[in-house]
């Protein structure tokens, strides 16, 4: 088990690594909250935003030299906050658009960067709602899918939904307008 917000701890991780093809950035915390309390908004933001962030960071010269891929497990609460879980759906939206962005930067170092935007999950953190989840068993054939498409992945029955209008939408095609300056 690794700590995502402990520097230290990731950077042991780079130590036993040697080479690596895939990071798969699965860490997650959703706590409900209603965004009176800053300290959530914060745990959240470590955890689901700079967690990415740093284990990206800490990995990326071993994804550079493999030409690798990322995989960031993110949420369909990135596109529209689910008020229950406000600080997540902030802290997803976030790291969304970190995603977006280290796409962008990454492509021309060959490391390629991918979301899947998962609906609910069952896992502990929806544990109690008795709303469709998918199963977490279907997560490693999902990122195999993820890089083979080479595209954003919306997994599961809820966020499949979203996937035809997201891939063809103008959203995205302003991403791949943006991701033009750096390239």
């Amino acid at each position: 088990m690794l700590d995502v917000t402990d520097a230290e701890q990731i950077e042991k991780a780079v130590g036993v690594v040697g080479s690596l093809d895939i990071l798969i950035n699965n860490a997650g915390i959703a706590l409900y909250d209603d965004l009176s309390d800053r300290t959530m908004i914060e745990r959240h933001l470590a955890v689901n935003f700079f967690g990415i962030y740093g284990m990206t960071n800490a990995f990326l010269p071993a994804l550079t030299h493999s030409r690798g891929a990322i995989v960031n497990v993110l949420s369909i609460v990135a596109l529209a906050s689910l008020p229950p879980i406000a600080s997540y759906s902030v802290s997803k939206a976030a790291a969304f658009s970190l995603t977006q962005s280290f796409r962008a930067f990454l492509a021309g170092r060959g490391v390629s960067v991918h979301a899947v935007l998962t609906g609910p999950t069952d896992t502990d953190m929806t544990r109690g709602l008795e709303i469709p989840k998918a199963s977490p068993r279907r997560l490693p054939a999902v990122f195999l899918t993820v890089l083979r498409m080479g595209k954003d992945i919306f997994p599961d029955p809820v966020s499949a939904s979203l996937a035809g209008s997201w891939r063809g939408g103008p959203v995205k095609a302003m991403e791949r307008q943006n991701a033009a300056f750096v390239a």
